[in-house]
């Protein structure tokens, strides 16, 4: 009789994922109803009997549950998503139009921007719940990567150094290992704290600071954010083990500054880097609503001729300059909207590993872009990125990368749901079930 109950009530889902969720819930809720009444001194067919009546109609039911446990389209972000992208595009079409090899651009930049959004659906309707069923050989894999960093090219036109964008994955694969030593206590976080330096440690010894940022502010965040979630139980002494990833890795930065001599041109800047700073203020004071900044002669033939998206160093401060602060702040408009509505439905998430996803990638993505905005801004070329702004790029891998990545974001929403943690801390479904 319970059987042919459940069978009814999935008849009434129709998200094909929650059917399979809803049943061993219900069938949970059955059993323990039919104990009741079988402890009261009913026969086994009469407790049964009377545990399916009291749960109620299970095409009402069934239809209540196929109300509460739908995927939910996240359709706005993606709308705001494909605007970003179209932003992408019409800035590349308008500085490339009038260059001889244009055709050849159009298809090789149509190509990347189809693989961009393919691997963006493809994140989007994958079920991100299946990271967490290897969590800490997934992460240790990812972070052991940049020991081969300089094998992982690929050459189309030009070689890209596919090897140096694992700093996009690093801080999801430390969010994973935080995932997988949860509930261990001291240990646990000591672990990740380990795990958290390996990538520091193999960019440091090549002498590689830009890329230790990430290290430093992404992987110290989702420690603390793990910690004050209380993954690794309530102790105070667990700061002291943060605190010590942090500052591990910021003297790491130092260190290798100072080693490769970038520390002492920041500190007493040479020519280059004074002209580039008087460069900069030149053109952000200068800079108009729309159009072309009121600048020097010199420094006006210097827009024109480096109008590019390729250099990440100078990216934002030549759309600026070029078109004025309207086009600079439509440009990244599209992304801030959606870093906005990650980090609020974020907190909205029940699962600790939709939690965890979701704050290492939005933490990818927020540090790409304000790192952007300070390298160009500040005056300092070089010093703390070498990736461009989210979706604001001449390049194919980090538009590909950050495409996949806020799929997986928005996958993560989307599945919200009927995810969750059981008490023994696998990943279950939602239990909470609204009867009527």
């Amino acid at each position: 009789m319970i059987r042919e109950y459940l069978d009814t009530v999935q008849e009434q889902i129709r998200w094909k994922r929650a059917r399979p969720v809803v049943a061993r819930e219900l069938e949970q809720h059955l059993t323990d109803q039919r104990d009741a009444f079988l402890e009261e001194g009913d026969s086994p067919e009469e407790a049964e009997r009377l545990a399916v009546e009291e749960m109620g109609d299970p095409v009402l039911v069934g239809t209540e549950l196929d109300r509460v446990h739908r995927p939910k389209p996240q359709w706005g972000s993606l709308v705001v998503m494909a605007l970003s992208l179209c932003v992408w595009l019409a800035l590349r079409l308008y500085e490339r139009h009038m260059v001889s090899y244009f055709t050849d651009y159009i298809w090789r930049f149509g190509a990347i921007v189809l693989l961009a959004c393919t691997m963006a659906a493809a994140a989007y309707f994958w079920d991100y719940t299946r990271l967490g069923r290897k969590p800490m050989l997934l992460a240790l894999t990812v972070l052991c990567l940049p020991v081969f960093e300089g094998v992982l090219e690929v050459t189309w036109d030009y070689t890209y150094h596919i090897g140096a964008y694992l700093a996009f994955l690093t801080p999801l694969a430390l969010a994973l290992a935080i995932y997988a030593m949860r509930s261990r206590g001291t240990g646990g976080l000591a672990v990740c704290c380990v795990l958290g330096l390996l990538p520091a440690a193999i960019w440091a010894s090549r002498g590689r600071f830009e890329m230790l940022w990430p290290c430093l502010i992404c992987n110290t965040a989702l420690l603390a954010y793990g910690q004050g979630r209380g993954l690794f139980g309530p102790q105070k002494r667990n700061w002291l083990l943060v605190v010590g990833h942090g500052l591990t890795v910021l003297i790491c930065i130092l260190a290798v500054m100072h080693y490769t001599g970038y520390l002492k041109s920041y500190l007493t800047p040479p020519e280059w880097i004074t002209y580039y700073q008087d460069r900069t203020r030149d053109i952000v004071a200068h800079a108009k609503f729309l159009g072309m900044a009121e600048v020097l002669p010199e420094v006006q033939e210097f827009l024109r001729h480096w109008l590019r998206f390729s250099g990440y160093e100078d990216q934002l401060l030549m759309l600026l300059g070029n078109f004025g602060w309207g086009v600079f702040l439509l440009a990244q408009a599209p992304m801030a909207v959606l870093l906005g509505i990650g980090w609020r439905k974020c907190r909205k998430q029940t699962a600790v590993l939709g939690q965890l996803v979701g704050v290492s990638i939005l933490l990818t993505l927020t540090w790409q872009a304000v790192a952007n905005v300070l390298q160009n801004f500040v005056g300092v070329p070089n010093l703390l990125t070498e990736f461009p702004y989210p979706l604001l790029t001449d390049g194919g891998t980090a538009l590909v990368l950050d495409c996949a990545l806020l799929g997986l974001l928005l996958s993560v929403f989307r599945n919200g749901s009927i995810v969750r943690e059981s008490a023994q801390g696998q990943v279950s479904e939602r239990k909470n079930f609204q009867f009527p």
